[in-house]
């Protein structure tokens, strides 16, 4: 429960440089009295502003300060929820918004706005509008509950009940679903792309398999063209191995024509160096007919005899010497041959170390086509990094569903918590429940006013007003003091309901001007007793021009004009049994 215990003003709407106070706990039945334009509904103003930031009445916020002081305009209100206290300042000129709890100030750094969201949701558990239904009745610028469109009804009676939390999560809700929605739709496009990357990567995997294959059966012709040419190297080589063996059993019949030549030209040397020397015999005898060596004449039958055997020795020599030089002839024709066979052994066994090289070169230029191919045909780089990408892309793809299937629940959940936090969903429900205690408390008012109609309101909060004879009318065919009994009625019953509720219950109710217009004296009296025994803790005030009800409260604050500002003097009255009891 708030219990307001005090407030003060200074400097406020007609209110001099002087803060004036009022006591809010110290009667049980306040009168504010006053002239017209006293300023009594003074207190309305500083109560909604020092709370709400706003004054009750249609006035400016700049209008509120002192025209003539013009500064320093101060509000100051305490009370009390449990056993913490509370203290709210307010000023303009210089601009104040302070809010105290147990003598500690507030956190100052965050804004305005949310200071003043954070002490209507989690302190005073009420807003401007129903604190103006449910404490205050009356004035001109009050409008009753009956005149009030049916959305701001609801919103009344939701505050009442405290559901308009239920309000607040479907605003809350409604904001998670847009982003539920949202984050569908962002995943529906992410699954849309990563469906069309993986068909391209599918086909670029597929293209590439095929540029593999293409590969691969490139370099398998490439080896069939390598084993041909192996295989006819080989064959080149076996034709060319038959020739060397043919060769060398041809050269084994002319293998030792280069002996015979050597020996035949060794005795050749042999026989020249003897025929040149029987040569020489034969000249000297032929030419000398003394002896050289003893000087004596040679005989002619001596000389005669060495010429003979001379000219014989050279003939014989001449012949053995022209069989040898015939001989070296047929030598030298077949070690022509030989020498001839043996550079074609050479030259074929040359083509044949080539070829074996080339065979060499050919196959292992196939084994590095082969492992080439191997390594095609299994885990290549380039196939490895392609088929990474896809698994990437798919392990994204079901991380992706996973997370589309689980907003996909949270959608269905939500949309059902949508439906119950709908204005037709658990609050009508609530508001259900509350309805025939409502309806039974505004008729016990009303009676008590002696008003005697059945008064009834539906859950789209539309009244269907019987009279005893099953009369039916509306409220707007009432008189207006038939209108204040039905006001005064709900506004009492909001306050008992809430206090019910535990959502909005406090110790102030202020009537302004209830007294003074639409209710006849039959009324008044009747709504004196009402408030008398409404409860022990509210503390009523009325503010009224009515001259002769000072007695009838406990307190009388009359309110003067003096020197052009407003002036409070309170009064302690011996209340009589008449109006209120």
């Amino acid at each position: 429960m708030i219990i307001f215990e005090k407030i003060r003003w200074k400097n406020f709407l007609s209110t001099g440089n002087v803060f004036s106070e009022i006591d809010l706990e110290e009667g049980r039945t306040n009168l504010i009295v006053g002239n017209n334009g006293a300023g009594k509904s003074t207190i309305l103003d500083a109560l909604t502003f020092s709370l709400f930031g706003k004054p009750f009445r249609k006035i400016s916020k700049a209008s509120l300060i002192n025209s003539i002081n013009e500064k320093d305009c101060m509000v100051e209100i305490e009370f009390r929820i449990g056993k913490i206290e509370y203290k709210i300042i307010r000023g303009i000129k210089p601009n104040k918004f302070e809010i105290y709890c147990n003598g500690q100030l507030w956190n100052t750094e965050s804004s305005v706005v949310d200071q003043q969201k954070n002490l209507e949701a989690n302190v005073l558990k009420m807003n401007y509008k129903s604190f103006t239904q449910i404490v205050v009745l009356g004035s001109s610028t009050f409008v009753p509950f009956m005149k009030l469109p049916g959305a701001q009804r609801r919103d009344i009676i939701e505050d009442i009940l405290d559901i308009q939390v239920f309000s607040t999560m479907n605003v809350l809700l409604k904001d998670k679903m847009r982003e539920n929605n949202e984050e569908v739709r962002d995943i529906d496009y992410q699954l849309d792309l990563l469906r069309d990357r993986i068909e391209l990567q599918k086909t670029n995997m597929l293209q590439l398999e095929q540029r593999t294959q293409d590969e691969i059966d490139r370099k398998l012709e490439k080896v069939k063209e390598y084993n041909k040419v192996e295989l006819q190297g080989v064959e080149d080589v076996a034709v060319l191995t038959q020739q060397i063996g043919n060769l060398n059993e041809e050269m084994q019949e002319y293998q030792k024509s280069s002996q015979k030549l050597s020996k035949l030209n060794t005795y050749l040397i042999k026989l020249t160096h003897k025929l040149n020397t029987c040569k020489k015999e034969h000249a000297f005898f032929e030419d000398n007919k003394v002896c050289p060596t003893c000087t004596q004449e040679l005989s002619e039958e001596f000389r005669d005899e060495k010429l003979e055997s001379g000219k014989t020795k050279v003939d014989e020599m001449l012949v053995g010497y022209n069989d040898i030089l015939s001989a070296i002839g047929e030598e030298e024709v077949r070690f022509n041959k030989f020498t001839e066979l043996s550079t074609q052994v050479n030259e074929i066994n040359t083509t044949i170390s080539q070829t074996n090289f080339q065979l060499m070169t050919v196959r292992k230029q196939v084994e590095s086509i082969q492992e080439e191919i191997k390594q095609l045909e299994g885990d290549n780089v380039d196939k490895k990094a392609e088929f990474d990408k896809l698994e990437t892309l798919v392990n994204n793809k079901k991380k992706l569903s996973k997370q589309h299937a689980s907003l996909k629940q949270d959608k269905d959940v939500l949309a059902t918590a949508g439906q119950l936090l709908k204005d037709n969903g658990i609050k009508t429900r609530i508001i259900k429940t509350y309805l025939p205690t409502m309806n039974k408390l505004i008729n016990d008012f009303l009676q008590r006013m002696e008003f005697y109609v059945n008064f009834t309101l539906d859950e789209n909060f539309e009244e269907q007003i019987k009279s005893r004879y099953r009369d039916v009318f509306s409220y707007d065919s009432f008189s207006e003091g038939e209108k204040a009994r039905i006001d005064i009625s709900l506004l009492l019953t909001w306050r008992s309901i809430a206090k019910l509720k535990n959502s909005v219950d406090t110790n102030l109710l202020i009537l302004d001007e209830i007294f003074d217009g639409s209710l006849d004296q039959s009324g008044t009296s009747d709504l004196g007793w009402i408030l008398r025994n409404f409860d022990d803790t509210t503390k009523v005030f009325v503010i009224s021009h009515k001259q002769g009800l000072e007695d009838k409260f406990d307190r009388t604050i009359t309110v003067n004009k003096v020197k052009n500002y407003s002036v409070l003097e309170q009064t302690v009255n011996e209340v009589t049994h008449g109006l209120v009891g």
